[in-house]
Parts: C-alpha cells; structure tokens; sequence
C-alpha cells in the first residue's frame, strides 16, 4: 500500500511539472514582442530640416522672423516661424521636400492648411507632438534674385543619332554650335521642331567655298560668302567667332566684322563666353557651382561645353533651378557690344 501511496504521488509531482512546463511555453508564446525605441526626432532637428529646404529654395534669411508662443497655446513650441516667400515659389514643392526628408521617421508627418489670401500654415509632428509651426506668406515684394544661365553645347551637331536625339529631348532651353555647311540644315531643321536655337561658329572648318571666310579672299567675294551665311542661317540668335582662326588673326577681319555688323550682326569671340570643361567631373561640377554663384559681375551668364559635360551637370542645373536661377535659351541674353 505504501508503494502504491509513493508511485501515485511520483506521478502527480511528474504531472504538474510537465502542467507548469507547458504553462510556461504558452505564456512565453502570448507576450508580444519587445519593440524597439522610437528615434524620436527633437525640436531642433525638425527645425534644421524646415530651414535646410528654405534654403534649397534661396529663401532669404531676412525673409524669416519668429514670434514666441505662450505656454497656454502650445505646451511643446517655444516659437512660431513666419516666413516671406517669394510668389514663383510653390508651397507644395517645399511640403513635399519636408517630407522626403523625414518619411523614414515613421512618428514624423506634416499637416497644411491654407488659409485666407494664400497664406499657409504648416505643422510638423512627431509621435502627435508638434514640433514645428511656420505661416508661410506670399510675398510680391521678395525676389529671390539670381542668375540666368544658358548652354551652348559645342559638340551637338556632330553627335550620333542616338545623342542628338538626347540633345533634342533635354526639357530645358539648350542652344547648338553651327559651323556654317551645306551638309547641317537637316539637322538645324530638326533644332526648331523641338524649342531648341543655334549659334552659328566662324571658324577654319568651314568647308563649303560659297560659305568660307578665308583671308586670302578678295572683299567682294568675302561679302559674298558674308551674306550667303546670314541667307543659310537666318534663325541664329548668335555670332561666335574662333580667336584662333585665320581670318580672325588677319587684317582682313576688320572688314568681316565690320560687314556683318552692317547686317545687324554682332561677332562675338568665344572667349567672352564661359568655357566650361575639366578633366574631373567633381571638378566640373565645383566649377560650374563656382561661376553659377558668383554674383559680382553679370547676371547672365553663357557656358560653352561639350554633350557629355552637359549631362554631368544636370543634377547641379536642377539644384541651381530650385534656388531661383533661371535657364534661358539664348535668345534671351543681352550681351553688351561695344
């Protein structure tokens, strides 16, 4: 009978431990898992993205003022942001830049709302605190002023289909380097069909004897050539002349230049331009930022540069457009003669 008494006990300890056991697993199994910290983003932090994006839109910093806030109104903002914007400055672009920046921040989002003569206020939040408010106002009377850029790409009529037809697609405004031949009207044709412009290059590659502009040539037959290249190019909205040509190192370049002017056609070196070339695309970027930022002479400034340059500087042509410069075709430039 005591044995009896022992095995069952054995047996009922053996029972609850496998009971507490299965318990136990069961348990573990129900408990949710532990979620990591939240990397909650501070006042500051918000408020360095909201000036960052103000300032990739060339927002001044006299065009920004503050206002503080008291306790009872907001609990979590010392300071409300007023801010000037210029009117061809959209609100939209600058809500939507915030929030590429802080869309990896799931706790993060921006509310808008729009009141009254275009004036918007904008509210940052992170986990349901406000952290930022601004009032963005239209301002007439805040310009963001810049420079105008324009491109004369050196190499455009000489590239194959493929790039030219990259050329042909570039949405901003970009001009073709002509030298003047029978052989390019095909593609000059094509130049309008697509809101692009040519210049036309005077230089020593000019095949074509009807077009050519040689030294030797007596005045009579130079005139000829003269007004067959203005006939042939017509819709050139500019004359650049190579330094290193002959007929531009020769005696006779007086007259040249003089005839053409006689036609209302103004000879324009290339070096009055900005030719822009680097071995190094950092460096080309570097100096294309450099000349772009320079605000101590002209504001309007013309780059000569070959396809593949153009294409490197794309991504700094649309930063530079964010800023408030302007990318006009040549047509648009005012070039001082003298």
């Amino acid at each position: 009978m005591t044995n009896l008494k022992t095995k069952i006990i054995k047996f009922l300890i053996a029972a609850a431990v496998v009971l507490l056991i299965v318990n136990v697993a069961l348990n573990y199994k129900k408990k949710p898992p532990k979620r990591e910290p939240v990397n909650e983003r501070s006042v500051r932090q918000i408020e360095n993205v909201f000036f960052k994006v103000l300032d990739d839109y060339g927002i001044e910093k006299d065009w920004i003022s503050a206002k503080k806030v008291k306790p009872a109104e907001e609990d979590s903002i010392r300071v409300q942001y007023f801010v000037k914007l210029p009117t061809d400055v959209p609100v939209p672009l600058i809500i939507k830049d915030i929030n590429k920046v802080i869309e990896k921040d799931i706790t993060a989002f921006v509310s808008e709302e729009k009141k009254i003569f275009g004036t918007t206020e904008v509210r940052i939040y992170t986990n349901e605190i406000l952290k930022l408010k601004a009032t963005l106002i239209p301002d007439k009377e805040s310009i963001r002023k810049r420079n105008e850029l324009s491109f004369i790409i050196s190499d455009a009529i000489d590239l194959s289909d493929a790039n030219y037809k990259k050329f042909l697609s570039v949405y901003f405004p970009a001009a073709a380097l002509v030298t003047p031949g029978l052989d390019v009207q095909t593609k000059i044709d094509t130049l309008k069909n697509y809101l692009k412009e040519y210049a036309v290059y005077l230089n020593d590659d000019i095949k074509d004897s009807e077009l050519k502009l040689n030294p030797g040539f007596q005045k009579q037959i130079l005139r000829g050539s003269i007004g067959n290249i203005i006939s042939d190019f017509k819709e050139a909205k500019l004359y650049v002349v190579d330094e290193r040509s002959k007929v531009f190192r020769s005696p006779i370049y007086g007259f040249v230049r003089d005839e053409f002017k006689r036609q209302g056609i103004i000879l324009h070196p290339k070096s009055e331009f900005i030719n822009l070339e680097a071995k190094e695309d950092s460096v080309l970027v570097s100096k294309f930022r450099s000349y772009c930022n320079d605000s101590t002479g002209t504001r309007q400034k013309v780059f000569i540069l070959n396809f593949e340059e153009f294409q490197k500087i794309f991504g700094e042509i649309e930063r530079l457009k964010k800023k408030g410069n302007k990318i006009v075709p040549l047509s648009r430039i005012s070039l001082d003669h003298k």
